[in-house]
Parts: C-alpha cells; structure tokens; sequence
C-alpha cells in the first residue's frame, strides 16, 4: 500500500508565519491547476507506468487550503486520481480546510465525494492569537465550521493547534487544549510555532516587534499538551500528534514508517520505489506554480530535484522520522529492507542507546517520551 499527496496552493490569504507553497489566484488559475494535475498524474504513469499497479490506502489533499478549488473541484480531482490509480475502498481521504471559509453544503458534497477524513485549521480559539497569527477566521466561525464537518459525516475529524505563540502564556494554551478536548475531535496535531525567515511574522520578531515565550515557557506548554490530551483518551503517538484509539492519521505514518507516497503539485514531495531505486527515489516538484506549469507544458515531470538514495540514506532517513513516534523502530526489520546498517550508523545507535537518549526495547528502538521536546537535538545526529 503506499499514498498519494495533491499539494493545493492556493489560500484565500497567507498567514503571517506560513512558509509553506501558497498564491491567492483565481477561478481560472484553480481550473487550470486541476488541468495541470492531470497531465503531472500521466507523465508519471508514462515515465514509471508500475506506478499504476500499486494499490494506495491513503490520499491527502494539503496545502495551502484545498477547499478553495471548492468542493466540485475536489471532488473531481479525486475521481481522476482513482481513474489513473487503484484506491482501496476503505483507503483514508483527507482533506484540510480552515473554519469560515467552508460552508455545511461544502462539508456535505465533499464527504459524499468520497472525502473521508476532515483536518480542521484552529490553530488558536483566542481572537488575539489568530490576529498575531493572520488567521482569516474568527474564533467564533470554529464551532459551526466543526458541527458542520462532524454533521456531514466524514469518519474521522481533527484539529490542528499551534502554541508557543507571541503574548501567549501556558494559561492561554491550556484554555485552547480544553476548547478543543470539549469536542471530542478524534485526532488532534499540537506544533509549536516556527516562524521561519522570509515570513511577517518572523521579521516582526526580528525588529523587537513580537517576542516568543521562552524555551522553559515552550517547554511547560508541551508537558501540558501531554498531561491534558491524556487525561482526556488522546494517545501521543508522534512527537506532534495524539489520536484517540484507532484514530491515527494512516497517510502521515506513512512519512514516518519510510514508505512510498506520490507527491503531486508545486512544491510537493515524494518517495517512489522503482525498480532502478529500490532504496527509494527523493522527488521534489518546485515550489513555484508557474515553473511547475512550464515543465509539465513541455511534456516533462515537474521534478525540480531527484535524489536516488543508498543504503547509508535509507537508515538515516528511517531514523529520523521512525524515531519521531511512540512505536520506534526496529532495526531488525530495517536490516531486512535496506541491509545492515553502515557502520556510522550503528555506532551512533549504539552511543545513542548507552548515553540514554534512546531506549532498547526488546527489538525496538525508541526515543524516550522525557527527550521528546528536544527530539531534533538527538535526531540531528543522523542528518
């Protein structure tokens, strides 16, 4: 089984600390784009046609904010994907969408089209948050917009929160972690604020404007996401994720557990396994939807890098991401898939293991839950 991710890059306006693909454009920039996609789709079945054969149990619409093509739109490019590749029928669809700019009809069209999983945008339920954030909803658009989604009947719903926050305090974000337990959402994904160069928000921080709370702040605000969310039946599965049982999001673990997904549309990323890569083939299209249009325009796939990776990569990469969520890895099971690790590898593992900062649990390889907060402190040791 493997995935299919569509990155959707258009917003209705960006957010102050996005750094991700985004352009606003207009009705005929979206009815162009689902054009584009599908030429992107068969290139790619021309160029690696056994890509038509394998069978995908999760597909992921992100971006971006992919409900701004509109249900119809979605819904149509998603019937194309199933045309051009097999989807299990019980295969996870998700789609992103932020409160306010969904309405119950658009919820209910989507679900109907085969949508069966719903990411919801929050970010913050305080007013003064989602303005530091540049969010174009209000705080009072997020309990309709989650009734609407839960009343349409996708199978699964959650809630994307952001702490750390300029003026936020751990009282503030508590307040947000109990909002959103009152729901219920069956997954519920807490990141903390990164304000990356090149964003309004970060140049704001950068001129004195906004300060960040301080690592010992960040530091209690995560601890307070782990005691509430499992207070209230969440698991912590990824270092950023918690589920309640039998809710974790199938298409992100395949990012975590080094499987094969399809990366479709500018900027996104992919993994194939072709039979000249069997360790995997790195594809990234370019963030830029006009060079992603020239290249497809000229016949050609969109991949504005290709890396072909070996086995010293393959355990790297297995490392890093495995090691973001509860289960670990094995490396026995990795041995298995890629070879025995390289010899950096495994002293590092091993050194790793005796200092503490990572645990052996009978065939597993875990980090331990107290380093999960500084997980990128450890894990950059395998970059």
């Amino acid at each position: 089984m493997r995935g299919i991710y569509v990155h959707v890059p258009f917003c209705v306006r960006k957010c102050s600390y996005c750094d991700f693909y985004s352009v606003v454009g207009g009705e005929e920039a979206r009815e162009e784009f689902r054009a584009l996609l599908s030429v992107e789709m068969d290139l790619l079945l021309r160029e690696f046609p056994g890509e038509g054969d394998a069978e995908a149990d999760t597909v992921y619409f992100g971006g971006g904010t992919p409900t701004v093509l509109g249900p119809d739109r979605l819904c149509g490019l998603l019937e194309e994907i199933r045309a051009r590749f097999p989807v299990a029928e019980s295969a996870e669809v998700t789609v992103e969408a932020n409160p306010g700019t969904v309405s119950g009809k658009d919820f209910a069209c989507l679900a109907a089209g085969g949508f069966t999983r719903l990411s919801l945008g929050v970010q913050s339920f305080q007013p003064r948050i989602l303005a530091t954030l540049g969010r174009i909803h209000s705080a009072e658009e997020i309990l309709p917009a989650y009734r609407d989604a839960r009343e349409a009947g996708f199978a699964s719903v959650g809630i994307d929160l952001i702490f750390g926050n300029p003026g936020q305090g751990e009282e503030d974000w508590i307040s947000d972690l109990e909002r959103a337990v009152t729901l219920l959402p069956d997954h519920l994904s807490a990141y903390a604020l990164s304000p990356e160069p090149g964003t309004p928000i970060h140049a704001a921080i950068e001129e004195g404007g906004l300060a960040l709370p301080s690592e010992d702040a960040l530091a209690g605000m995560y601890s307070a996401a782990r005691e509430t969310l499992a207070a209230a039946g969440y698991l912590h599965y990824e270092i950023s994720n918690f589920a309640l049982p039998g809710e974790r999001c199938r298409h992100n673990m395949k990012y975590w557990r080094r499987e094969g997904y399809l990366g479709l549309g500018p900027s996104a990323h992919g993994l194939l396994f072709p039979p000249s890569a069997p360790l995997g083939l790195r594809t990234e299209n370019p963030p830029s939807l006009r060079d992603y249009k020239a290249a497809l325009r000229s016949g050609r796939l969109p991949w504005s890098e290709i890396r072909n990776r070996d086995r010293e990569d393959a355990w790297k990469e297995a490392l890093i991401f495995g090691l973001r969520t509860a289960e670990g890895i094995s490396p026995g099971t990795l041995s298995e898939k890629y070879g025995p690790p390289p010899e950096e590898v495994r002293e590092a593992v091993e050194n790793l293991v005796a200092s503490g900062a990572l645990l052996r649990e009978a065939d597993r390889i875990l980090l331990p839950e107290g380093y999960w907060f500084v997980s990128n402190e450890i894990l950059r040791r395998f970059a």
